[in-house]
């Protein structure tokens, strides 16, 4: 049923123009959904969709990078698929090295990225071979992208659902109907913790953000209280049912 769903997502998404046509050229992304068996199971170097649809926990950032690097990944990537181990292994972002090290560090449980369903405020690829800077239009594409985040948290269902950064958690805001303050700092501060629907949002910096290590795990450990819950009523039933 969920991977179905999905399946129609990104048939949404291959669809969708909103990013791709802006009037300044530099600006506007590449649509990475037309080409289906390139994005279906592993959009990028951080995730494989489909074996994650279970997930617990939804990370969401702020978009893929540039399509160069992604095309790199599907080019080394064999058919069957039987080395994306080996290719995680070789990414060594620093992102992605703090990302895993605050998550193993706050949990009790020995969470990994691996058990985590991770995607983007925006969903299409950056052109050329920048990370950051104002090649892309932040604010317009993430607004353009949200009917499609909806999507994904209603197909995932995750108990509890991380923003790296300020635009993941704007674009929550909007789909939800909640109010959060100018910056990412002020919003932690005040709503370190958001309770929408059936879901708890937790508001985190950017893992490589000039913050406290302090500061940092804080808000990361105020997601286990979440899925430590569920995992003792998981246990209980099945206790009960034996």
């Amino acid at each position: 049923m969920k991977t179905k769903q999905f399946n129609n997502l990104i048939k949404d998404l291959s669809a969708c123009d909103k990013c791709v046509n802006f009037k300044c050229s530099s600006k506007s992304l590449i649509n990475i959904y037309k080409n289906y068996e390139f994005c279906i199971n592993i959009p990028s170097i951080w995730t494989d969709w489909l074996n994650r649809l279970n997930s617990d926990i939804m990370i969401i950032g702020q978009d893929w990078g540039p399509y160069n690097d992604m095309k790199k990944l599907h080019n080394l990537l064999s058919e069957d698929k039987s080395n994306w181990n080996e290719l995680i292994e070789l990414e060594k972002s620093n992102t992605k090295k703090m990302l895993e090290k605050y998550i193993k560090e706050s949990s009790n449980n020995e969470y990994y990225l691996d058990n985590i369903y991770i995607t983007n405020a925006i969903m299409c690829a950056r052109k050329g071979s920048l990370y950051r800077g104002n090649n892309i239009n932040l604010k317009t594409s993430t607004l353009n992208c949200s009917e499609y985040l909806l999507k994904q948290i209603e197909i995932v269902k995750p108990k509890v659902i991380l923003t790296l950064g300020y635009y993941p958690l704007m674009s929550l805001s909007r789909i939800f109907n909640f109010r959060i303050g100018k910056t990412l700092k002020e919003t932690i501060v005040k709503l370190p913790e958001i309770m929408v629907n059936n879901y708890v949002i937790i508001p985190l910096y950017h893992p490589v953000a000039q913050i406290k290590k302090e500061e940092q795990l804080t808000q990361y450990k105020r997601i286990w209280k979440y899925i430590d819950l569920k995992i003792q009523n998981n246990n209980e039933e099945g206790v009960k049912n034996d």
